[in-house]
């Protein structure tokens, strides 16, 4: 017995034949979370008009599997493009209106920028703050402030040429027992899997999905990504007429294209066909589980790396007034301010010379307004935090919500929302009807009463039917 099992062994690790159609049938998400990432640059050959995709997705274990789930998205929710990885929100500065972000693009966006943006939210070990410390920073949260400029075409980066090369290496090895044994399967299985997957990739619904809403480009709003009230990171966007609306764009769906379910059931047939025909290869069968490996890391390593905006089209130049607004930890102290009471009118004639300004009335722009200095005439609660200690002043998340609002005005104000949201409150400006403001006066003076009544039934209820 143990003869046998060793000679099996032996056989099995020498000539892997049949596992590798096992092989074929894992990793498929891995697979479309690649092509997410690498999908979007295109070619117009010989003169034509509809674009052609270039996507270097190598062949790889998962395509097979990827080939069925793909079908089976193509005739269901009829999407090709998978979700975002994790929750955010996207919030229009103009009315503090946040949407839940269901772009691909936005969500990897504010993914890799908080990787690559760290916050050290760990206190120093004397515990004194705000922290003066390089390491332990104390950090409440990091506002980062953009322009968007109008995109043009996805760059290329090393990932994206990383794919050409590794499908390069692939025909590459497939030609070794070509040349040795004069077997030509394993180049048959190399060409044809690494084909069916440039076709897999260039299907348009690719691009129309990854940038749905892409052609709403005039809108000059304020918007802001964040994973919402707990999270660290703020990515603040300033955008301008060509570029993209980022709130259309994380919100936006495309309208599947009608050719999709039937081309996406060819090509799962023709991997079902490659399946079969690798299955039936049974010499030199390394050179097989060697291209799907080196296949498989691509897929992996472009499917998980971070990755700069603009190769998903995203052309942000950073704030050059303000960049970057980060929040120290500070410890709570008494109010030192009397009372909370203003003078609205005061605050109305600061910024009375903007507004003449914003009229037309003046022509020159106020010089505070470009130069955010005290000195020029900026009222005093517009002064921005400036100095080397600027850090150790911002206090908290309030006080980098403060200082947003100074540089990017209504930013600060909509994010204030999230960060702090209000209690049960009623505003008559959010209803329209008389009716509905008489209603909603009375439920929010009378709402302690009835929650209070309400859980009170509920007790009674509950012992009810205990007792019974």
């Amino acid at each position: 017995m143990s003869n046998n099992t060793s000679g099996d062994l032996r056989g099995q690790w020498g000539n892997p034949s049949d596992v590798l159609s096992l092989l074929l049938l894992i990793g498929g998400d891995i697979v479309q979370k690649a092509i997410a990432q690498l999908v979007g640059f295109t070619i117009t050959p010989f003169g034509k008009t509809r674009p052609i995709g270039l996507t270097p997705v190598a062949f790889s274990f998962g395509w097979v599997a990827y080939g069925f789930s793909n079908l089976l998205s193509a005739v269901g929710d009829k999407r090709l493009m998978p979700q975002p990885e994790s929750p955010s929100i996207i919030v229009n500065c103009g009315n503090a209106f946040a949407r839940e972000n269901r772009s691909w693009i936005l969500g990897r966006l504010l993914r890799d920028h908080e990787t690559s943006h760290e916050v050290d939210a760990t206190n120093p070990p004397d515990g004194v703050l705000p922290s003066t410390s390089p390491t332990a920073r104390a950090e409440s949260i990091r506002i980062d402030i953009f322009e968007l400029e109008e995109p043009s075409k996805p760059s290329l980066d090393f990932v994206w040429w990383l794919g050409w090369a590794t499908i390069a290496a692939q025909i590459g090895i497939a030609s070794t027992p070509w040349i040795l044994y004069n077997d030509w399967g394993v180049m048959m299985v190399a060409l044809c899997g690494n084909l069916l997957a440039l076709f897999t990739c260039a299907l348009p619904q690719w691009r129309q999905e990854k940038w749905a809403g892409a052609g709403f480009r005039d809108a000059e709003n304020v918007t802001c990504l964040t994973r919402g009230n707990g999270h660290l990171h703020t990515m603040v966007f300033i955008g301008r007429r060509g570029a993209f609306n980022l709130e259309v764009l994380a919100t936006a769906t495309s309208t599947p294209k009608p050719e999709t379910p039937a081309l996406s059931l060819v090509l799962a047939l023709l991997w079902t066909c490659l399946l079969v025909s690798v299955s039936g290869l049974k010499e030199h069968t390394w050179f097989l589980v060697s291209i799907g490996g080196i296949g498989m890391l691509q897929n992996v390593y472009a499917a998980g790396k971070a990755r700069h905006p603009s190769t998903a089209d995203l052309y942000l130049k950073p704030f050059s007034r303000m960049p970057t607004i980060i929040g120290k930890r500070h410890p709570w102290k008494a109010d030192e301010t009397a009372s909370a009471d203003v003078n609205l009118d005061d605050a109305l004639s600061d910024v009375n010379p903007l507004s003449e300004w914003a009229k037309g009335n003046v022509k020159e722009i106020p010089k505070w307004l470009d130069s955010m200095e005290k000195g020029d005439g900026l009222p005093a609660w517009l002064v921005p935090l400036e100095g080397p200690e600027k850090e150790l002043q911002i206090a908290n998340t309030v006080g980098a919500l403060r200082e947003l609002e100074k540089w990017v005005p209504t930013a600060g104000l909509a994010m204030l929302q999230i960060y702090f949201p209000d209690d049960l409150r009623f505003e008559d400006s959010r209803m329209r009807y008389n009716i509905d403001k008489q209603f909603w006066k009375k439920a929010y003076h009378t709402k302690d009463i009835r929650k209070q009544a309400e859980y009170k039934r509920r007790e009674v209820e509950r012992n009810s039917k205990a007792e019974v």
